[in-house]
């Protein structure tokens, strides 16, 4: 849903991509290659997006793995942090075959607490999000992220808005 609503307040977040908004060029997940080569690649993508846009970022959910040893090459480095209420985010992946909730809570908190962390030591501009706030409040949250992001807000917010209510992945709306 924020990945969404900055790919429609213009924000570049990456090309063809898919309904989660993870962009292939920073997602080391479900490549063959190890973590170090993956790291590897990443300085040209930066230098090309560096090149392209005055401002762009990119949704990968664990960026604690390797943010911080790419922060130097990030122009204006910004993080938004997306925070949600583990209970619902738990039933979710049960859904989907996990079948000990408490651990599949206890890694979520985990998670959010590396992120947590690497936000600390990075000391750069950061958004908390609570998604479950922004999802009550879409047009409140909409102002923020804009006023974060340093980014006009379009008159016509009707396609974020809609891209935001919860229910399924649907395609990011245009800018």
């Amino acid at each position: 849903m924020v990945a969404g609503a900055m790919v429609g307040l213009g924000v570049p977040m990456g090309d063809d991509l898919p309904v989660n908004i993870e962009d292939r060029s920073f997602n080391p997940d479900g490549r063959s290659e190890g973590l170090d080569e993956f790291l590897q690649t990443l300085p040209e993508a930066i230098a090309e997006r560096n090149q392209k846009f005055d401002h762009w970022g990119w949704k990968y959910p664990r960026a604690e793995r390797y943010l911080e040893k790419i922060a130097d090459d990030l122009r204006n480095l910004h993080l938004v942090v997306v925070l949600r209420d583990p209970v619902p985010a738990c039933l979710r992946t049960l859904k989907r075959g996990e079948h000990d909730p408490m651990d599949v809570v206890r890694k979520r908190i985990k998670m959010e607490a590396r992120n947590m962390a690497m936000v600390e030591r990075l000391c750069c501009p950061t958004l908390l999000v609570s998604y479950e706030r922004a999802a009550s409040r879409p047009e409140a949250f909409l102002q923020e992220l804009a006023a974060f992001l340093e980014v006009q807000m379009p008159q016509d917010i009707s396609a974020i808005l809609e891209f935001m209510t919860p229910g399924q992945y649907k395609k990011p709306p245009q800018a």
